[in-house]
C-alpha cells in the first residue's frame, strides 16, 4: 500500500497497519495478529504506533515514515542498550523490519502516567513522581560520569535564539524578558564555570506519556538519543510535564521535591543546578510558537513559574 502522505517524512495510519501486518506475517508466519493504534492523531505522522495481539502475547509495534530509517535504527540500537542496562526499566527490543521501517518491542502493561495523572490525589502525585525520579536515577545511572561544568556552549546557544529570533525563523513570547533572563545566566556562567557536574546519555523527550506504570513498576518509552547531555534536561521537563498536567499544582517546589527525594545526588553544585533549572525552563520558552495551543502555553507558563524560583529545585 502507497503511503498517502504527501512527503516520505510522513505515515498514514492506513500504509502504516499495512506495512505493520506484513512485518509480522514475516516475523511470525502463520500467527493472526489484532492491530489497534495506540496514537489518536487523526493525520499522518513521522511514526504510528501499534499494539499487535494474539491470544498468548501483546507486543507494540513502531512504524516509521519511509524517510525515517535513521530514527527507526537509532532506536533500536538506543532501546536494546538501554534495556541491556536497566533490566525490567524498557521494553526489549523482539525485531527491527529496516525494509518495511517497523520496530517490535515488548508490550509495557499498564496506563501511562498522563493517563493517570488527572484522577490522582496530589499526595498520589507526589508518590509517584517520587518513583519516577528513582526510575530516572537509575537511567541516568547507566552512563553518567563526573566532569566539569563548561556552559560556554549553552550560553552561545542562547544567544543563537536571539538571531533566530531577529530573522524570523523563531518568534516566542516576552522577548525582552527572555533577553533580561539571558544576561543574568551570563553572570551565573562565569561563577559556575568548571565546578563539579555530572553528564549522562539523556532521555531528550521525557514527559509523563513516556512512562508507564506497569505492576513491577515504571517502564519508559522511546528511547532514540543517545548523546551525553545535562542530566537535569529531563528532570525539569519531567516537572513541567507535571505542572502542565495538574494546572493546580502551579508552585514547582513541591512537585521538584518529590522528584529529588527519589533521584537523589546530582553530583552538581547547587549554583551549577541553579544555572541548568533556569537554563532548560528558558528553552521551552523559547520553543512557544507565536500562536502557541492550549499545552504549548501551560509549558510556558510552567517555565516562567521555575524561572521565577531564586533557587535550586534539586539536590547537589
Amino acid at each position: 500500500m502507497t503511503n498517502a502522505a504527501d512527503d516520505s517524512t510522513k505515515i498514514t495510519k492506513e500504509a502504516a497497519r499495512a506495512q505493520a501486518r506484513a512485518a509480522l506475517a514475516h516475523r511470525y508466519p502463520g500467527m493472526q495478529w489484532g492491530l489497534g493504534c495506540l496514537k489518536n492523531a487523526a493525520g499522518p505522522l513521522e511514526a504510528q504506533v501499534f499494539c499487535a495481539a494474539q491470544p498468548e502475547q501483546r507486543l507494540v509495534v513502531k512504524v516509521y515514515a519511509p524517510a525515517e530509517g535513521a530514527r527507526a535504527r537509532a532506536q533500536a540500537e538506543r532501546q536494546r542498550a538501554v534495556a541491556a542496562a536497566l533490566p525490567g526499566g524498557a521494553p526489549e527490543v523482539l525485531f527491527l523490519d529496516e525494509a518495511r521501517g517497523v520496530l517490535a518491542m515488548d508490550y509495557a502493561d499498564g496506563p501511562v502516567l498522563s493517563a493517570l495523572w488527572p484522577v490522582l490525589s496530589g499526595r498520589e502525585r507526589l508518590a509517584r513522581l517520587e518513583e519516577a525520579g528513582r526510575w530516572l536515577a537509575a537511567f541516568h545511572g547507566t552512563t553518567a560520569r563526573s566532569h566539569p561544568f563548561r556552559p560556554k556552549g549553552q550560553i552561545a546557544w542562547l544567544h543563537r535564539l536571539f538571531d533566530w529570533h531577529a530573522e524570523g525563523t523563531r518568534a516566542f513570547p516576552e522577548v525582552e524578558a527572555f533577553r533580561s533572563d539571558v544576561a543574568g545566566m551570563e553572570i551565573m556562567a562565569r561563577e559556575v564555570r568548571g565546578t563539579p557536574a555530572r553528564r549522562a546519555v539523556t532521555h531528550r523527550d521525557l514527559h509523563l506519556s513516556n512512562i508507564v506504570a506497569t505492576q513491577g513498576g515504571l517502564v519508559g518509552l522511546d528511547f532514540e538519543n543517545a548523546k551525553e547531555d545535562e542530566p537535569l534536561r529531563d528532570l525539569v521537563w519531567l516537572l513541567i510535564d507535571a505542572m502542565v498536567l495538574a494546572p493546580e499544582d502551579d508552585d514547582p517546589a513541591p512537585l521538584a521535591a518529590a522528584l529529588a527525594r527519589g533521584y537523589g545526588p546530582t553530583g552538581t553544585t547547587p549554583e551549577a543546578l541553579l544555572f541548568l533549572q533556569r537554563l532548560f525552563a528558558l528553552g521551552i520558552w523559547a520553543a512557544t510558537p507565536a500562536a502557541p495551543s492550549r499545552r504549548q502555553a501551560a509549558r510556558y507558563l510552567a517555565a516562567r513559574r521555575i524561572m521565577a524560583v531564586k533557587d535550586k529545585l534539586f539536590a547537589p
